[in-house]
């Protein structure tokens, strides 16, 4: 960045680089390098002519500049002294960056002339009777990616590997959630974000939380800035729930991520970037109202803190008042965020942050049940078997740290840590046997889960470059550590009342906690640690070709310890695993044109299992290969992003039920033996971005099938049941032209084929769907701005989980309606 010599400095923030060429890190462990200098500066060129949404209200012009160098990423430099007490009308919409400058500058008596360098210095107009000093060059550090205020569908890069990457130069499938559409369409949990991500499908928990799939295989790491955390160390099934409140956006990468998280599914990889303060003083303000008596309100607020803007600060306090179709059901959420950023030097930062959130209220936690025979009971969507004395109160604790130190132009420093602490109290009835289709007779059992889970991770890398054979080169080198442990007790009573399916009473009498305890009562202390080494280099072979060559060296050690009394009698159990695995990957990707890449990739599969064998030994661990190949385009001066992908991923050794052995051979069950052996295979394609201006699409299609090997009750079966065959996703929105402008429509459809389930004798199925969605919104004024979502727009009646025959049956939302006012100050 280029700064005037002035009696009284002006300090411009960090700005970022043009986002099409910054490459900076590595990335899902495969594609992580930084682009060479000859293509940057081709680049550079090239972003003269691109256009950039710039959302710039009237005020001071110098706070006007310092916004549209980094809505921009270019160089702008000029003499504070010279613009103070000069105001700027603003500048909204897309535009180039001469153009945009002009439109910034205009009637205030000053000029933008374009540099050397290929930044800009802004001088009086000819005339003016004022002289520009001689500027002096400021190496500054790279501003932070953020899709916030973008109002854009897609982003040039990501960081869900180390550093930077544009979306075109990672070898494999990767979508992002933004600010944007997750404020459009009103996405306030991360199960909301990623159920509106290609290819990615949820399957309710039993203990309220969901499973998270992508190509037939169950996530369960989540990162946090890039640092991947174990979540799914629930004593019995998944609670996890977390809002997108305090994040920038959701990025989500398919196929194996074995080199950014160690051992795992190779479904792919979830990475929740947090909100970051901004670069100048704002508030933003939001209330919401909807159907089913639902009410929110959030407050977000970020501030300079010194003079000269080094140090950052932001805080979020986001409420949520939720109840719902469901009878009985409603729950509370409460958000608190809170983050400081302060640069050391332009080229030292440190960023603190801490989250709290809160969810108390009652739930439902385990559906409904089918007839015995498989069929549908037919109940009303309100239907629901919880007693009025359900309750759950869930906290999660978040604290986070980077730090990131740049020697030079070419190295860089980062260290980025996340812990998590989390508190889950439950008390409910839950389905716990089929309708009887002759008496209509159905049964609940009453549940208790008390947890406390600490999960913990830090990851530090150092990225570079080196010249070889004339060509620049890209280098990571990194290692991260993880640490996840929990003490939890689940206890329950079978059988606790018998009633007509069709009228359930639920003032049914509360249980105390000793009465549950006595009938059954499992106790499990759990532990696990992950230390990961891992390097990659990016070779560019030629000016088309590059070559990922990389790898990860992986220790994990996870230990289990059950305790379970039943009518008074004890049974003591205890699992240990430790493995170690060296995770390859490789990656060639050819530059077709400038706007369009062509990919293959490979990468190996590693997932410990906690099954044990009949000799009481813990079996092998899953292994296998992901295989990728893929065209991607960067479109309209990268407005539009474009991915085809085809995909295929082979596992070995997967646990099957050994009926050679006793059916007590281990916990209450027969054992397993690891001679399974299964296959996902399919396509994938998105759009996302501007296609015209004010046109924002997003679109994802998924054909994907899946197939057991080797199993010896179901080869030649689906084996995930849970992934439809197809899955579409779209949303679009159109902001109307001319004296209309201030109003913006659109809407979209999730549609999906049918899923069907194999349980014993008994097929178990669900239809597709197609849900419809509607959006309006109207812009009152410069701060204020109102709308509408119509969510379920034809009333459609759905499952949104197949579920048993015992429970697990879940009705998607009907018709519903929220209205949202926001403002910005």
């Amino acid at each position: 960045m280029t700064l005037a010599r002035t009696s009284r400095t002006a300090r411009l923030t960090p700005v970022p680089t043009v986002l099409s060429t910054v490459l900076s890190g590595l990335l899902c462990g495969a594609a992580l390098g930084f682009v060479a200098p000859d293509v940057q500066a081709q680049g550079a060129v090239a972003a003269q002519d691109a256009e950039y949404t710039f959302v710039i209200e009237a005020g001071p012009l110098d706070q006007a500049l310092n916004q549209f160098a980094r809505a921009a990423g270019v160089n702008v430099s000029f003499d504070a002294a010279q613009v103070s007490g000069l105001r700027s009308e603003g500048l909204q919409g897309r535009w180039t960056i001469r153009r945009g400058l002009s439109a910034l500058l205009a009637r205030t008596g000053f000029e933008a002339v374009r540099l050397s360098s290929g930044g800009y210095a802004v001088r009086p107009q000819p005339g003016g009777g004022a002289t520009l000093l001689e500027p002096v060059t400021v190496t500054g550090q790279e501003y932070r990616l953020m899709t916030e205020g973008t109002g854009s569908y897609t982003t040039s890069a990501v960081t869900i590997g180390k550093g930077e990457q544009q979306l075109r130069d990672i070898p494999q499938s990767v979508s992002v959630v933004t600010r944007q559409r997750l404020d459009e369409q009103n996405l306030t949990s991360v199960y909301d974000a990623l159920e509106n991500t290609t290819g990615v499908t949820l399957q309710q928990s039993p203990q309220g939380g969901k499973y998270i799939y992508s190509r037939g295989f169950n996530n369960s790491v989540i990162q946090y800035d890039g640092v991947p955390l174990e979540r799914s160390m629930y004593g019995r099934a998944s609670n996890y729930s977390g809002g997108t409140a305090f994040y920038d956006r959701v990025e989500v990468l398919r196929g194996a991520a074995g080199l950014l998280q160690g051992s795992g599914s190779p479904g792919g990889a979830v990475n929740l970037v947090r909100k970051r303060p901004l670069q100048e003083d704002r508030v933003m303000v939001e209330a919401t109202a909807g159907s089913w008596d639902r009410y929110g309100m959030q407050v977000d607020g970020s501030a300079l803190l010194n003079e000269d803007g080094s140090l950052r600060g932001r805080a979020l306090i986001d409420r949520q008042d939720d109840r719902s179709f469901v009878d009985r059901v409603d729950m509370k959420n409460t958000t608190v965020y809170a983050t400081l950023e302060y640069d050391f030097s332009p080229r030292t930062q440190v960023n603190l942050g801490y989250s709290y959130e809160d969810l108390r209220g009652r739930p439902s936690i385990s559906g409904l049940p089918r007839y015995s025979n498989g069929e549908e009971v037919g109940f009303k969507r309100s239907t629901s078997f919880g007693a009025n004395w359900n309750r759950q109160e869930t906290s999660n604790q978040g604290f986070y740290a980077d730090f990131t130190h740049a020697f030079n132009d070419d190295w860089r420093f980062k260290m980025t840590g996340a812990y998590v602490q989390e508190s889950q109290y439950l008390k409910y009835t839950a389905s716990s046997r089929a309708v009887n289709p002759a008496t209509q007779m159905a049964t609940v059992s009453v549940a208790r889960t008390v947890a406390d889970i600490d999960t913990s991770g830090v990851d530090a890398n150092l990225t570079g470059k080196f010249r070889a054979f004339g060509r620049t080169h890209d280098v990571v080198v990194g290692a991260n550590y993880g640490h996840s442990k929990i003490d939890t007790s689940y206890a329950y009573l079978v059988n606790y009342a018998t009633f007509n399916a069709f009228n359930f009473n639920p003032d049914l009498p509360e249980p105390s906690t000793a009465a549950i305890r006595a009938g059954t009562d499992e106790v499990r202390i759990g532990s696990n640690r992950e230390l990961g080494f891992y390097g990659t280099t990016r070779l560019q072979l030629a000016d088309p070709l590059k070559l990922v060559l990389g790898g990860r060296f992986s220790r994990s050690n996870r230990i289990w310890t059950t305790d379970t009394t039943t009518a008074g009698q004890l049974v003591n159990g205890q699992t240990k695993q430790a493995n170690t695995h060296f995770t390859p990957y490789a990656g060639l990707m050819f530059d077709l044109s400038p706007q369009w890449t062509t990919y293959v990739s490979y990468t190996d599969i590693f997932q410990p299992q906690s099954e044990v064998n009949a000799a009481g030994e813990s079996l092998k661990p899953i292994v296998g290969e992901s295989y990728e190949l893929g065209l991607k385009g960067e479109l309209l001066d990268g407005r539009i992003n474009t991915a085809f992908a085809l995909f295929r991923i082979n596992q070995n050794n997967r646990a099957q039920v050994d009926f050679n052995t006793s059916p007590t051979c281990a916990a209450g069950y027969f054992c397993y033996t690891d001679a399974g052996k299964v296959r996902s295979q399919g396509f994938d394609a998105e759009i996302s971005g501007e296609l015209t201006r004010g046109w924002n699409l997003y679109a994802g299609y998924t054909f994907n099938t899946t197939k057991y090997l080797k199993d010896q009750d179901s080869e030649g079966q689906a084996f995930a049941w849970y992934t439809p065959k197809h899955i579409f996703r779209l949303w679009t929105t159109y902001q109307l032209p001319g004296d209309w402008s201030a109003f913006t429509v659109g809407g979209g459809v999730n549609a999906q084929s049918g899923q069907s389930r194999q349980i014993g004798a008994t097929t178990v199925h669900a239809s597709g769907r197609a849900v419809w969605s509607a959006y309006a919104k109207y812009q009152i004024n410069r701060n204020w701005a109102t709308t509408v979502n119509v969510n379920n727009l034809f009333d459609k009646t759905y499952y949104s989980a197949v579920g048993n025959l015992v429970n697990g049956i879940h009705y998607g939302d009907p018709r519903n309606v929220m209205l949202t006012l926001r403002g910005t100050f």
